[in-house]
């Protein structure tokens, strides 16, 4: 799993030739780190799983699953080999994937207590409190670095770490079923790292937010998909059902859109990938490296990828020319279509109607400005492929609109243009709604 990508984790903002005064490059091991978290385990698996039930591409014919009494378990002993075992699934998986070995160094294993040492120093959130709470999706007494701490110190199962070429498994009870199948999980990053330079990827769509969740759903699609079939086909029918019933850790305080926007590349991914397997085994899926997914709509709606469906520029609103240019540039950049559902549901539109409003997506620019002391002003334009798509989606926020807490409007803009405008204050609001003509 990446948790940069995931939850918009990436630092460096390379809109329009500018990058956001509030943000810095981060570092290349957090840009392109690459974790399995619990509760992923469970949704990968039933997702996948899901699939399998359907036909659907990879996961129509697996290997079975001889059913056999529950092992004891697993636990680390002096006489227990963990590099074979370890490297036994590299095996398994390069003969799964049909990659080549990728040149990695031995797995790191660490306890939880020492994950929780490292992992914070890993995570910085893409999108700032400022961007976030003008969304609507933070309280001002919220902040995202510590509720992505909380969310993934007591879920991340391991990660592959891009810059040592090597796997870092957490595990305190030995090589456990969860353990083996976050292996096989990372290991595939780590050959799709060897055979389609995953950094050179990650560079290309730097910045922009849609394109680098896209990525993500295609690489975590992929992982995932590997994982699953790997665990199919080499752990019982008893291992996979205790991974399955996984307890979910405690998320006491998680906002429900960080979990829904950390499932996104692992579920849509899944079956992103199952449908381009069966378009054309994974020679297909191997192709889209070569082709990245321009847009989580394609991710979404695969048609849309295989037909080459491209998502159309939009131009941001230049909310300084009335805030003033002192005013620091939160966020210039394209959210995209998973982005807005989950933005929908997390501003209060029931899951459906905010999925069903955001389908229509065409393309969109997310413009944020804030200001010292606190104030914030929010453009968003999008644009949609119908105009029953427009109305939708102005409904569905209209519907909202009046329990948001803070200043909004929604203004139609023409049969296939949405603006949406939010601010701090009323006052603000009516400063930067002559920008959108409304």
């Amino acid at each position: 799993m990446n948790p940069k990508g995931g939850l918009g984790l990436r630092n460096l903002n390379l809109t329009a030739g500018r990058t956001d005064a509030t943000m810095r490059p981060m570092s290349l091991l957090a840009r392109r780190l690459a974790a399995v978290a619990v509760l992923l385990l469970s949704l990968g698996i039933i997702a996948v799983l899901g699939l399998r039930a359907t036909g659907v591409g990879p996961f129509a014919s697996p290997t079975p699953v001889a059913a056999t009494a529950t092992p004891e378990p697993s636990t680390p002993a002096p006489s227990q080999d963990l590099l074979a075992a370890f490297g036994e699934i590299e095996q398994q998986v390069r003969q799964l994937r049909g990659l080549p070995a990728a040149d990695v160094g031995p797995p790191e294993i660490l306890t939880r207590a020492e994950l929780a040492e490292v992992l914070p120093g890993l995570l910085e959130p893409a999108l700032d409190n400022g961007t976030l709470r003008a969304l609507g999706l933070l309280d001002a007494d919220q902040d995202i670095v510590a509720l992505t701490e909380q969310l993934y110190v007591s879920q991340v199962l391991g990660y592959y770490d891009f810059d040592a070429k090597r796997m870092v498994v957490v595990t305190d009870a030995g090589l456990t079923p969860a353990a083996e199948i976050t292996y096989a999980h990372e290991y595939t990053h780590a050959l799709q790292d060897a055979a389609f330079d995953s950094s050179a990827a990650q560079e290309e769509v730097a910045g922009q937010r849609d394109r680098e969740l896209a990525l993500l759903g295609l690489e975590e699609g992929d992982a995932t998909a590997a994982m699953v079939l790997w665990a199919i086909g080499h752990l019982t029918a008893e291992e996979l059902a205790g991974i399955t019933e996984t307890p979910v850790p405690d998320m006491s305080g998680i906002p429900p859109w960080m979990v829904r926007l950390l499932e996104f590349p692992y579920i849509s991914g899944a079956e992103f990938v199952g449908q381009l397997y069966a378009s054309g085994g994974w020679e297909a899926v191997d192709a889209a490296y070569g082709e990245l997914p321009a847009s989580t709509e394609q991710v979404l709606h695969p048609q849309a990828y295989l037909d080459g469906e491209p998502p159309v520029e939009v131009d941001g609103i230049d909310l300084w020319n009335v805030v003033g240019a002192d005013w620091a540039h939160a966020s210039d950049t394209t959210l995209g279509e998973a982005w807005m559902a989950i933005w929908l549901e997390g501003i209060g539109v029931d899951q459906p109607s905010a999925e069903a409003a955001a389908a229509g997506w065409g393309g969109d620019r997310l413009t944020v400005a804030t200001d010292a002391d606190g104030s914030w002003a929010l453009g968003w334009r999008i644009v949609w492929d119908a105009p029953l798509e427009a109305t939708e989606f102005e409904a569905a926020y209209a519907g909202v609109e009046d329990g948001l807490p803070f200043a909004a409007r929604v203004i139609h803009v023409s049969d296939r243009e949405t603006i949406v405008l939010q601010a701090s204050s009323a006052e603000l609001l009516e400063t930067i709604a002559p920008l959108a003509g409304g």
